[in-house]
C-alpha cells in the first residue's frame, strides 16, 4: 500500500486567511486533513500528517518530513481567499503538467466540484513551495474561497468538512485503485465476488473499521439479520 503525505496548511501562530465571521483556514484545513487521515488508513493506506494539531510548522520542515519519510504522494489542504466577496470557485495546484500529480489533481477536482457545487476553477500551476520541494507528486487543494461569506459559513460545518475530506478521498481512491466503501480484507479472498454481490444487494454489511472479517464465524444474530433483509428483498410487492 502507498504512503500519502497530509499537509493541512498553518496552523499554531499562522492563522492563514481569515473569514468575516472570524473563521480561520488553518482550522478548517486542520478538520478536513484529520478525516482524510481517518478515511484512508480505513482503506490501509499509511498516512504521514505534517501537524495533527495547532502548531507552528515551517515549510521547509514540512517538505523535509514527507521526504524523510519518502511519501508516495503529498496533499496539500488550503482555502483561498481574495480582497472581494464574490469568487468562489475551488482548485487544485501543481507545479508543472503532464506528470503523476497532474492525474491526481484531476481526479480529485472532480470530486471537489462534484461534492460541493461550487464553480470548477479547474487545475492551475503554480510555484507553491510545498508542490516544489517534495520528492514525492505534490498536489495542492484550495478547498473554496473563505473570503466569500456563504462558503466560509459552509466551511465552518462539520458536514462540509465531511463533504471535502471524502470527496478529495474519493479522489484518490480512484488514483490509487481503491475502492470507497468497499473492506479492505476482502481483495483476493476466495469469496470476493460474492461478498461483493451481497454488500452491494444490500444484505450485509461491513464492521465500521473498515473490514468484513471473511473468515469470521457468523452468530445466530447475524445470520438471522442477514436472512430477514434477504427474505424482505424478495417478499412479493404490490
Amino acid at each position: 500500500m502507498p504512503k500519502i503525505g497530509i499537509d493541512p496548511g498553518h496552523g499554531g501562530s499562522d492563522p492563514g486567511a481569515v473569514a468575516a465571521n472570524g473563521l480561520q483556514e488553518k482550522v478548517v484545513t486542520l478538520a478536513v486533513g484529520l478525516l482524510l487521515q481517518q478515511l484512508l488508513q480505513k482503506a490501509g493506506v499509511a498516512v504521514v500528517m505534517s501537524r495533527t494539531g495547532n502548531q507552528d510548522v515551517s515549510l521547509a520542515d514540512r517538505a523535509a518530513l514527507f521526504n524523510r519519510e519518502q511519501v508516495d504522494l503529498v496533499i496539500s489542504l488550503h482555502v483561498n481567499s481574495t480582497g472581494t466577496p464574490e469568487p468562489n470557485y475551488v482548485s487544485t495546484f501543481i507545479l508543472a503538467p503532464g506528470g503523476e500529480a497532474e492525474k491526481i489533481a484531476r481526479l480529485i477536482q472532480a470530486e471537489v466540484v462534484a461534492a460541493t457545487g461550487w464553480p470548477d476553477g479547474g487545475v492551475r500551476q503554480a510555484n507553491f513551495y510545498i508542490l516544489r520541494e517534495t520528492d514525492a507528486p505534490a498536489v495542492l487543494v484550495e478547498m473554496g474561497f473563505i473570503s466569500n461569506p456563504s462558503v466560509a459559513t459552509q466551511l465552518a460545518t462539520p458536514a462540509m468538512q465531511q463533504t471535502l475530506a471524502v470527496a478529495i478521498f474519493r479522489g484518490l481512491a480512484a488514483y490509487l485503485g481503491l475502492k470507497p466503501g468497499e473492506p479492505r480484507d476482502i481483495q483476493g479472498h476466495w469469496a470476493e465476488e460474492a461478498i461483493r454481490q451481497i454488500m452491494a444487494a444490500g444484505i450485509m454489511n461491513g464492521y465500521p473499521d473498515g473490514t468484513f472479517r471473511p473468515d469470521q464465524a457468523a452468530t445466530r444474530a447475524e445470520v438471522a439479520a442477514a436472512l430477514a433483509k434477504l427474505l424482505a428483498k424478495l417478499k412479493p410487492t404490490g
